[in-house]
């Protein structure tokens, strides 16, 4: 299963710079569905990362495509900017294991409250 990359030119970079071969340089998010629909019927594909501003255009498509996929791939969404409106403090990849394993991972807070701040 390879690891594919959907995203602006600037995390492309970035992701190359990690290893990651497979990336698909999206100049204009508007007009990327049709790649979106084409990579996610790829069967060699298990992992397709998305970055939020084409996430955030084509979030009704995702989610037709996560709907009716079984298993793979997996689309995850890559926080590139701040932060903001509705979808503000909601991690993707926390809620689809949350939803996978039925449990939150996250002790992120508990940690906060158990560990004395340090002057």
């Amino acid at each position: 299963m390879k690891i594919v990359s959907m995203t602006s030119a600037e995390i492309a970079m970035g992701l190359r710079l990690g290893g990651l071969k497979d990336c698909h340089v999206v100049e204009n998010p508007e007009e990327c569905g049709d790649l979106l629909i084409e990579l996610s019927q790829d069967t060699n594909i298990g992992i397709l990362l998305v970055d939020d501003g084409i996430a955030r255009i084509h979030h009704k498509l995702i989610d037709q495509i996560r709907a009716n996929k079984k298993t793979f791939p997996i689309i995850v969404e890559i926080q590139t900017t701040a932060k903001t409106g509705a979808g503000e403090g909601i991690d993707p990849l926390k809620d689809l294991i949350k939803r996978a394993i039925g449990v939150d991972i996250s002790a992120e807070k508990e940690q906060e409250e158990q560990t004395p701040a340090i002057k």
